[in-house]
Order: structure tokens, then sequence, then C-alpha cells
């Protein structure tokens, strides 16, 4: 693992790429301080104060160690129990566990997943068609796994001094 620091030109530049990617403004990250550590070839860890984020290529998203404020502010959908072992094993988030949609997603948007029993996030999805789309299907594929809790990210994050 390599670590270092991001420039204030660096960090706002990851600002306006998180923006148009996760479409949420982040205002409070202090220009200095933010870390980025490489764990793998492609694959970063961003950690702007408060916030972790994994960089994998040019795709980025949020870790499920980000504070819930963080979260919140993303939509994301509610799974009954039962869907819960195979979405913590990678599994795509299929129409049958879903029991709530929460604030509006298209096609490839990033997507948070609640536990709905707990209402803990448990996942980080993209998804794989638009809510209204969602709502209205009853079987198939809607979002595509992309972080969840047991992964090697998951793992990666307990070795990580994240202050």
């Amino acid at each position: 693992m390599r670590e270092f620091y991001l420039s204030k030109t660096d960090t706002k530049n990851v600002l306006e790429e998180i923006k148009k990617q996760l479409k949420v403004d982040l205002p409070d990250v202090k220009e200095k301080g933010n870390r980025v550590i490489e764990i793998e070839k492609d694959v970063q860890v961003l950690l702007l104060d408060k916030i972790v984020l994994i960089k994998e290529k040019e795709e980025i998203f949020p870790s499920l160690v980000c504070e819930e404020g963080f979260l919140g502010k993303l939509p994301y959908i509610k799974v009954d129990k039962g869907a819960i072992p195979y979405i913590c094993k990678g599994a795509k988030i299929m129409r049958p566990g879903i029991v709530a949609f929460e604030g509006e997603f298209s096609k490839g948007d990033v997507v948070c997943v609640k536990d709905a029993i707990h209402g803990k996030f448990i996942s980080i999805a993209r998804a794989l068609v638009e809510k209204s789309e969602a709502e209205k299907t009853v079987k198939g594929v809607v979002l595509d796994n992309l972080h969840y809790v047991g992964d090697k990210y998951w793992d990666t994050m307990k070795d990580i001094k994240l202050s």
C-alpha cells in the first residue's frame, strides 16, 4: 500500500469528479490533509475528512465506513432480511428482495442498500435500471453490487487508519 496527500488542486479536482459521478456536493471538505491510499493497481481509497470513498479505475463510490450522514444523501433502497445473506456474498440486488425506494436514481447511478429491519447500510451498488422502472417490475436484477459488508474493501478498511 502506498499513501500520499492530495494537493489543494487535486482535492478540488476530486471533489468535482465526486459531484459529477455521485451527484452530491461535499462543501464541508477541507482543502488540506486529504489522503489517498493505493491498495492495489487501479484501486484507491480516498480519505476526505470523514468521508471515505473508493476509486476503482475511474469509478468513484462511497465506502460503507463513511458516516451515515453522507450515505444518507445518496438514494437508497431497503431490502428484506431474506436478501441480506446473498447481498453480503456479492450477489446482485433483485427486485423481490426490495421493500422500499428512497430518493431518485437513474440507470448508472450509485445507490446505497439498507437492511429494512435495523436500518444499517450493507451495500453500495450501481443502478441497472431507472427507479420508476424498478418500482413497476416484480422480478429481475435492479442493482449491481459494488461494495458490501465482508468484501475485500470492507476488510481493507480495518487496516487503514481513517483519521
